[in-house]
């Protein structure tokens, strides 16, 4: 589950199409970079990844999904036929186990226009595409020092699918901003394919990880205050939010505080996206410890810091920036 504001939803913000800025260092940190992601929370890093292995985690992505995630008789979904992409129609999903590996959470889950791959998170193609692809690996260790978590899995892939929309006008209630739970220190999201405006890009609130650092009683934990609530809305109610276009091979780096969204889709095509997770290598609560404070969210390679730090006014003490 997830914490949302309260707010009414028609008074959220419209979010903003953004493209850049781009520095123009692929594969380093710039003093640039390194200020812009303190300040907006976020960096995009063009073109990081080799496009064809974007082409080929997509071809296995149209796979996976032909193959574990049902659609109807009378509206199955075909790559070929784009025309079946709109409005798609699911076979039943399964509840979520209530014990085991997948306690709490569905192996894949697809609802409306949504469709999370968790359970091929875990792909050798994927841990080789993102997190311990050398270069998205580089950066993190600049962002958070030499001692990173060995990676275990990616999130999965993340798929929003079109849909008719009979000429609703566009408008901020159709974004849903929130934030993650568990522990989070640095999160990645590759897209696999074109990412046009208004085509579902993943959406930030940018600086609202330096309102966030706030709301919580540790550094990177989950541990909101009993304020929280109030913190996430003046984050909504302030900030305009950026809908971050791209390509396939495109990275963005994004600070775990982070409000954020799915996009606004409006447009004709897919949005094939992979997220992942970093943190740093300290001693963490098992599964039995983190199902005793109900945060066990077997999909996301982190766990909570057996003893975080406290947020001070310095919100990058622990970081390697």
């Amino acid at each position: 589950m997830r914490q949302q504001s309260t707010q009414k939803r028609d008074s959220r913000s419209l979010s903003i199409p953004f493209e850049g800025p781009f520095f123009g260092n692929r594969t380093e940190l710039s003093t640039e970079e390194i200020e812009f992601f303190k300040q907006n929370g976020f960096l995009i890093k063009k073109d990081l990844l080799p496009t064809d292995a974007a082409a080929s985690a997509l071809d296995k992505a149209w796979e996976y999904l032909l193959g574990n995630v049902p659609s109807t008789e009378q509206a199955k979904i075909k790559r070929s036929d784009p025309k079946s992409w709109f409005d798609p129609q699911w076979g039943d999903m399964p509840s979520a186990p209530t014990s085991g590996f997948y306690e709490g959470r569905q192996p894949n889950i697809y609802q409306g226009t949504t469709v999370k791959l968790h359970d091929c998170g875990n792909a050798d193609y994927l841990l080789d595409f993102l997190p311990n692809n050398k270069e998205v690996r580089a950066i993190a260790h600049r962002f958070l020092g030499d001692k990173l978590k060995p990676t275990q899995r990616t999130r999965g892939i993340y798929a929003i699918f079109p849909t008719k929309r009979n000429d609703e006008p566009i408008t901020g209630k159709m974004l849903g901003p929130h934030a993650d739970r568990v522990c989070q220190q640095l999160n990645v999201c590759a897209y696999l394919d074109e990412v046009p405006p208004r085509n579902g890009g993943f959406t930030l609130y940018p600086g609202g990880h330096r309102i966030m650092h706030y709301a919580h009683h540790c550094e990177a934990n989950w541990s909101p205050k009993s304020d929280y609530v109030e913190y996430l809305k003046r984050v909504v109610r302030e900030v305009t939010p950026f809908e971050l276009v791209g390509s396939a091979g495109d990275v963005i780096f994004w600070h775990g505080r982070m409000i954020h969204s799915a996009g606004i889709h409006t447009g004709p095509n897919i949005r094939w996206a992979v997220f992942g997770d970093f943190c740093q290598d300290r001693p963490f609560l098992n599964d039995d410890e983190h199902r005793e404070v109900g945060q066990y969210e077997w999909f996301k390679d982190t766990r909570l810091f057996r003893n975080d730090h406290s947020p001070s006014d310095d919100m990058w003490n622990s970081w390697n920036i």
